[in-house]
């Protein structure tokens, strides 16, 4: 995001008189997770979504059973989730920030994995349950 917008107000700087004026929003504020699972449910109403990805008794408003977080940080990621709450799961992966052998103890995450793709591993089995991939 940093380099996104100091590029994005050099440019408006150039070509406008006036500054650009802006607020900026990170990780770990909920207002981030609650507009990433509002992006998704936009989606999600323009691509027919797979049933068992959200509660069935709601799909058709777009309830999602569970959204996933997959970080390496667990102050930004890992808090973030958190503090957002249902419907976020979090997943701490060894990757980067985080190194530890066992889950933070300030910010414990529901489940840690050594990689990324360990993360999408376990996403796709708890969503793909009896589907064939």
């Amino acid at each position: 995001m940093g380099a996104f917008r100091i590029a994005l107000e050099s440019i408006f700087n150039r070509i406008h008189p006036k500054a650009l004026k802006y607020t900026s929003f990170g990780k770990p504020n909920p207002f981030v997770f609650e507009n990433a699972a509002n992006v998704l449910k936009q989606l999600a109403s323009s691509i027919h979504c797979i049933p068992h990805a959200m509660d069935n008794a709601n799909a058709g408003s777009h309830h999602f059973k569970r959204l996933y977080m997959i970080g390496d940080n667990p102050a930004v990621d890992i808090k973030g989730a958190r503090q957002a709450g249902a419907p976020w799961f979090s997943i701490l992966t060894r990757t980067g920030v985080f190194k530890g052998q066992e889950n933070h103890a300030e910010y414990p995450a529901d489940l840690v994995v050594d990689t990324v793709q360990d993360a999408v591993d376990y996403i796709l089995r708890e969503e793909c349950t009896g589907q064939t991939l």
